[in-house]
């Protein structure tokens, strides 16, 4: 009878998971996107005649007197593997979104619609100027008004207010104004005033009122208003309160679906109840890329990125997001970095996340204790409990290695022991560790674990780091700014720049070479940085070689090299690494480089380079 019941319930959640944008008139190329794009399956009726699609689009905007909001799930390219992911959650957080509903559908005409190269040399668009999801907003001309791509954090109120800034700038009949005077109307109306303190004040609104003390970070008072109402969109709410708080959402999204099949607020959390091809939850809020706050914008912002005035004001914003991104088993779960070869490496790559993110709590904990305690507390008794790993399995090396850098720093020598032990055995003959196969960058990452573990006072045999010189030095070029991608001859310089200066550290760490050469690597990184900064956000091999799976790896592992180097080179150094964080942190307060590895990741990295150049 059980299993019966949660079978209805699952086939209930993923019927109505199917309606989330169901109430936008698109004028759509039926692009059917697949996760997993680059791994064998491809999008169904790819090649069809988009620009007969944008010829109507363009005839209806002229018709109509309106802007074309054309929003590309998917450029062409291999840059991405799993563009999938991220349309679901547009279509989930944004365009089930009543007030972004509402202003399409009013105001603009709307087209979904890949850019395939066809029309991205018709719009003057070239290869990574443009990364998926994002929206084109066209006069009925066609020409290009203004842009918003690498959308990574989805908040609906963000978009609808880029939205009503383009209205108010380019439609001779402006833009929508607030007139809703019931009490949720206005405490939305002074919420998106930015006056969210007398918002949270105004008698009668429920919803409206605890978001309001949401964009005041007062989270425990929000669910108190909340928990006063029992409607669909309160309970909706209340599930990412939740979420916000080391509470397991689930039982909420689940009464919702329950109770209220109709609304929308129970398909977008019907989402977050489906799973996908990763065994994963599909939903946005289930892996933190959904957001409630009101995010003020000035002027028009082009991306999702919110650049931070210092570290210490980055710190505080990526702090917070990281200490309500915590599941409630202490994790950091928000990964879906499963495909290589399976889901079953999945439990390595939250333990080494979650130890990435115990130690920039555990690092940064001065800035905050009382909130970062309890929260420490917690991941501490995950990164210690053996039983999460899955021995064996792809991303083991990185799991011990990332949880030896939190043991040293505790300066814990029983712990570091046992990860030191864990590691040699799982060294192969050749010196090498395997993340997904035997490379440089894990063997690397290996070394220097291994070094501030020995440092700290952990008992780590030499023969463990000989055989890593041995490894190390085939697959590096003399020079030591060209190294293997995996086995086999040294790549170019520009190929190798993610991997050089944590190398080169290595090197020298097992004795093999000089800090001269550390630092030529560390420049190299700078050289051929814009490269990996343009690839950032994409999910794949994007460049050759580089992608942004290889970002944090890269710059917190650069950054750790650049600490080696004499002070004057070290502080010229961290500078640039400190205005790099400073540049790139979302509007929410986090990190992200390639999505399925999550922000828990990128931010917990993001902090750990900014401690280092604070």
């Amino acid at each position: 009878m059980i299993l019966t019941l949660l079978l209805s319930l699952q086939q209930s959640a993923d019927d109505l998971y199917k309606k989330c944008d169901s109430e936008i008139p698109w004028i759509a190329d039926g692009t059917v996107l697949l996760d997993a794009e680059q791994l064998g399956r491809r999008p169904k009726n790819y090649r069809v005649d988009r620009a007969a699609l944008l010829a109507r689009a363009k005839e209806r905007a002229a018709e109509s007197k309106r802007l074309i909001l054309w929003y590309c799930p998917r450029t062409s390219g291999g840059h991405m593997n799993r563009a999938q992911v991220l349309d679901q959650y547009m279509r989930v957080a944004v365009f089930t979104d009543p007030a972004v509903v509402a202003i399409v559908r009013e105001r603009f005409v709307p087209l979904r619609m890949c850019l395939d190269p066809e029309i991205a040399r018709t719009l003057a668009i070239r290869r990574f100027e443009f990364i998926e999801p994002g929206f084109l907003i066209l006069s009925a001309e066609g020409r290009i008004l203004h842009r918003i791509d690498r959308i990574r954090t989805f908040n609906a109120e963000w978009v609808r207010a880029i939205l009503v800034e383009a209205l108010q700038k380019h439609d001779p009949t402006g833009a929508p104004k607030d007139s809703d005077e019931s009490p949720e109307g206005r405490a939305l109306s002074l919420r998106r005033a930015g006056r969210s303190a007398e918002a949270s004040r105004v008698e009668g609104a429920i919803v409206q009122r605890a978001l309001a003390l949401l964009d005041l970070d007062k989270i425990e008072e929000a669910r108190s208003v909340l928990e006063k109402a029992d409607s669909p969109e309160s309970l909706y709410h209340l599930a990412y309160l939740d979420s916000l708080s080391a509470r397991d959402p689930a039982p909420r999204w689940r009464a919702l679906v329950e109770k209220h099949p109709e609304s929308r607020w129970a398909w977008r959390a019907a989402s977050n109840l489906s799973f996908g091809a990763d065994t994963l939850s599909d939903g946005p809020m289930a892996h933190r890329f959904e957001d409630f706050a009101l995010r003020r914008i000035e002027g028009m912002p082009t991306t999702t990125r919110l650049p931070a005035p210092d570290a210490d004001a980055a710190a505080r914003r990526a702090l917070r997001f990281l200490v309500t991104a915590q599941a409630e088993n202490g994790s950091w779960n928000d990964s879906r970095y499963v495909y290589c070869p399976d889901p079953e490496i999945l439990p390595n790559v939250l333990m080494a996340v979650t130890a990435l993110a115990a130690l920039a709590l555990a690092e940064w904990r001065d800035l905050d204790p009382k909130g970062i305690d309890p929260a420490l507390a917690r991941a501490d008794a995950f990164v210690r409990d053996d039983r999460t790993l899955h021995r064996g399995k792809n991303e083991e090396c990185y799991a011990e290695a990332y949880r030896l850098l939190y043991f040293a720093h505790r300066k814990d020598a029983k712990a570091m022991n046992a990860s030191v032990e864990r590691l040699a055995a799982i060294q192969d003959a050749g010196g090498h560790w395997a993340h997904e196969y035997p490379n440089p960058f894990a063997t690397a990452a290996v070394v220097h674990s291994l070094t501030l573990a020995k440092r700290a006072g952990a008992d780590v045999p030499d023969k463990v780091f000989r055989l890593a010189g041995e490894g190390l030095a085939r697959d590096r070029s003399a020079n030591g700014l060209r190294w293997a991608y995996a086995r086999g001859p040294a790549s170019s310089e520009r190929n190798s720049m993610a991997r050089a200066a944590m190398g080169e550290l290595a090197f020298h760490e097992v004795g093999k070479t000089g800090l001269e050469s550390v630092g030529a690597a560390v420049d190299s990184y700078w050289k051929h940085l814009d490269r990996l900064e343009t690839v950032r956000t994409a999910d794949f091999h994007a460049d050759e070689e580089l992608g942004g799976f290889f970002f944090f790896h890269g710059v917190f592992h650069a950054c750790e090299a650049a600490l080696a180097l004499p002070e004057e080179k070290r502080r010229e150094h961290l500078r640039r690494f400190r205005e790099q964080m400073l540049a790139i942190p979302e509007i929410d307060g986090s990190y992200v480089d390639s999505h399925e590895l999550g922000k828990g990741y990128g931010t917990a990295m993001a902090l750990l380079v900014l401690r280092r150049a604070r």
